[in-house]
């Protein structure tokens, strides 16, 4: 008889506050006649903590590293956040494998040089796991970025036969939701999923239709465990799924004066790289309408839409630095140039106005977004003329035209305006909306202090 442990961790988005005592768990005793294989199932970075901002990501890796993790995955963090050029470089120097199935280069349909499809790993005794990962397939954004997302049942259909040749378990690492887990655990002959994406906790695991599906939440309160008993043939023998609550793991004299170095050095990497030498304070109040006039800029458009809670601080007098802007603006929300019908685009209007009282205050998660509250839609060169019909630099809205609009991609990803999930959009995926804010103050100073021809 042996025993086999997978330990994973998902979903971590930087929250590095209950890492010592879940790195601990991790490199924990292994079991007797027993193998130990650590896997992390992605989106363990968030450009929302300043190491992570700053270092784009390696900090995590080197932490990670700590771990002895075997290999991880991909979430849409890694994916979608990072650009292209610098996912190609986040796992340098990384000692665990990175296995991704189901994204290829979308210039010639390659995998990625940093990636494997599956891997098969070897326990002491002898028993052959097959590990396989994928990542939620957003099909336009990946594009856009320059990956070719694939259908998971696509990928599987082309390894599981193979991957069941060479070995006696298969591993699934799915940044792919619940939903799809259970989908596919109807329809394959996986003997694991271990989940994350849709931040679901599965506290004792789940057995469906012959597979173990287990999950270990989000930001680190909790730390998956799946316990693997089999005999001499490689053939399972038992199965306990379990979900450790991190907050019930034992703590460390010096685990607080870890995190503190941890957080510290994010703050010390951006406090002084300053991004704009704008001298004026500047508050939150004020930041709106500058959106509308950064936008204008950046998309050389007269017509510009953004919202107020977008804006969480002031901006101090003085040059400004990244972190000032990071915690102003902590969102990964980016630039977009919107092509809507004219249409549309009255009935985007109209339906703000039906919503605008509910909107003021409605608190809001997720897509991006890393604020309270949509707050209040503010527009330039859009407004209703003395009849109400709606204007675009003051010329009536006809609904056979096209128009174009700068604004956030903030409000393509939310539920709240239909009319835009298919619209035509560029997204400029390399620069956030306080990178654009700051780019466009620092203008606004070397314009202010340019000499007079």
């Amino acid at each position: 008889m042996e025993t086999i442990q997978l330990r994973h961790t998902n979903d971590m988005h930087s929250h590095f506050g209950p890492w010592p005592k879940i790195k601990r768990f991790l490199l924990k005793e292994t079991p007797k006649n027993g193998t130990v294989f650590r896997f992390d199932i992605g989106d363990a970075i968030d450009r929302l903590h300043p190491l992570t901002d700053a270092t784009l990501g390696k900090a995590n890796i080197e932490i990670m590293n700590e771990a002895k993790y075997t290999a991880a995955t991909i979430g849409n963090n890694e994916g979608l956040v990072m650009p292209h050029e610098e996912l190609d470089h986040l796992y340098d120097k990384a000692d665990f494998d990175v296995i991704l199935a189901n994204m290829k280069v979308k210039d010639d349909g390659s995998q990625p040089k940093w990636a494997k499809p599956y891997k098969v790993y070897e326990s002491d005794a002898g028993t052959k796991i097959a590990v396989i990962g994928m990542t939620a397939p957003y099909q336009e954004t990946y594009q856009l970025l320059g990956w070719l997302p694939e259908d998971p049942e696509d990928v599987l259909d082309k390894y599981l036969a193979e991957m069941r040749h060479k070995a006696d378990l298969v591993v699934l690492l799915s940044h792919l939701g619940l939903p799809t887990d259970r989908e596919l655990a109807e329809k394959y002959n996986i003997d694991f999923i271990l989940g994350a994406h849709t931040h679901h906790v599965l506290p004792e695991g789940e057995l469906k239709n012959g597979t173990w599906l287990a999950a270990a939440g989000r930001y680190g309160e909790y730390v998956g465990e799946v316990t693997i008993e089999l005999d001499d043939q490689h053939k399972v023998q038992s199965v306990v799924a379990k979900a450790h609550k991190t907050d019930d793991l034992p703590a460390e004299l010096l685990d607080d004066e870890a995190i503190s170095m941890i957080n510290q050095a994010g703050i010390d990497k951006e406090s002084t790289e300053m991004v704009t030498t704008y001298e004026p304070a500047i508050s939150k109040e004020e930041q709106g309408p500058d959106c509308l006039k950064a936008l204008q800029d950046f998309y050389n458009l007269p017509v510009a839409i953004c919202s107020t809670g977008l804006f969480l601080t002031d901006l101090p007098a003085g040059p400004k630095s990244k972190y000032t802007f990071l915690k102003d603006m902590p969102h990964t929300i980016q630039p977009m140039l919107l092509t809507l019908s004219g249409k549309d685009l009255k009935a985007w209007m109209a339906e703000y106005q039906d919503k605008k009282d509910k909107l003021l205050t409605q608190r809001i998660k997720g897509s991006g977004f890393r604020g309270d509250i949509f707050g209040k839609l503010l527009m330039t060169g859009l407004k209703y003329d003395e009849s109400n019909q709606l204007t675009y630099m003051n010329e009536v809205v006809q609904d056979d035209k096209d128009y174009q609009i700068a604004t956030l991609d903030h409000y393509r990803w939310l539920d709240f305006f239909t009319m835009l999930d298919e619209a035509p959009a560029k997204i400029s995926l390399d620069v956030f909306l306080r990178e654009m804010m700051a780019d466009y103050y620092q203008k606004l100073e070397e314009e202010a202090i340019a000499p007079i021809a």
